[in-house]
């Protein structure tokens, strides 16, 4: 019988988890991958291995009982052969973090990006990923981690909250000796807050800077808050409170000045429970660290 140790790992898979659509999930792989192995296993072996139903779910056979209790001892000596190349190779690991664009281009998760360099167990690389396509690029292997505003559902991840992306504003005329402005101080102002989450979120932000007393405040797009930023300002908008992009840093459009005590917005990681580098929660622990105490000694955003 010729098969490899991916129709082992395919087989074990089908046993464990009762179904092709969850097996293929196991495996990080197509159900159709799937299926062709297991019929490729039945034909070598000449006999049915699993049965399935309307719904998908898979009952083993007598075959596959037997089959995989003598398969016990191969398994385990596969499992510490990989266990050992993994190992030996632990340095030259990628761990790829996907994330929306909006969400890369801030200092905040600039910050997270650049600790996690520095760890000498993997190389980083970072994955474009919208919020609507975080759940299959973590189930496909497009990417380890996910960050996003809201942790992504399923009983198969693992979704963590991080520290939250504080405001600061961005002001039209530099603001010379004022470390940090209060929401009262915007209360004078024209602006605006720049909508980096979904509407209704945004929103609830706007409503609490209003809360503190800076006045009335309207939502702007990215888009526009990043025109507004790069040219120079012109027109009624005197500031705008934003998530600092990391690109400007340097500008001198504008300056950007910390909104002191207002929540931010929520940054959430998730990852498979199952993922094959386990070290992963440790990882989001040292992310959390990294977030919570900022280099320049500034507070970090409220929940």
């Amino acid at each position: 019988m010729n098969f490899d140790p991916l129709h082992l790992r395919a087989f074990t898979a089908l046993m464990n988890e009762g179904s092709v659509s969850r097996a293929s999930l196991e495996l990080r792989t197509s159900p159709s991958n799937v299926r062709r192995i297991w019929q490729n296993l039945e034909e070598q072996l000449g006999d049915r291995l699993f049965i399935s139903d309307e719904s998908g779910e898979t009952r083993p056979t007598g075959a596959a009982k037997l089959l995989d209790r003598e398969m016990v001892a191969l398994l385990n000596e596969i499992r510490r052969f990989e266990a050992s190349v993994r190992r030996i190779h632990g340095n030259g690991r990628t761990l790829r973090l996907g994330a929306d664009r909006n969400v890369f281009n801030t200092r905040h998760f600039g910050r997270l990006f650049n600790a996690l360099r520095n760890d000498s167990r993997f190389r980083i690389s970072f994955v474009e990923v919208t919020g609507e396509e975080g759940r299959g690029a973590l189930e496909a292997g497009g990417c380890d981690m996910v960050f996003a505003l809201d942790g992504t559902p399923g009983r198969r991840f693992e979704s963590r909250e991080l520290p939250p992306m504080r405001f600061d504003v961005a002001c039209a005329r530099p603001r010379d000796g004022e470390p940090v402005l209060n929401p009262s101080s915007l209360a004078d102002l024209n602006w605006s807050l720049a909508d980096f989450a979904t509407n209704s979120l945004a929103l609830d932000r706007l409503r609490k800077i209003e809360a503190g007393g800076a006045g009335s405040g309207r939502l702007c797009s990215q888009v526009q808050f990043m025109r507004w930023a790069e040219e120079r300002p012109e027109g009624d908008t005197e500031a705008i409170v934003c998530v600092q992009p990391a690109s400007f840093s340097r500008s001198p459009q504008v300056s950007f000045v910390p909104l002191e005590s207002v929540a931010g917005f929520p940054l959430c990681v998730t990852y498979l429970k199952q993922h094959p580098y386990e070290f992963l929660p440790v990882i989001t622990d040292q992310m959390e660290r990294a977030l919570k105490t900022p280099p320049d000694g500034s507070r970090s955003a409220l929940s």
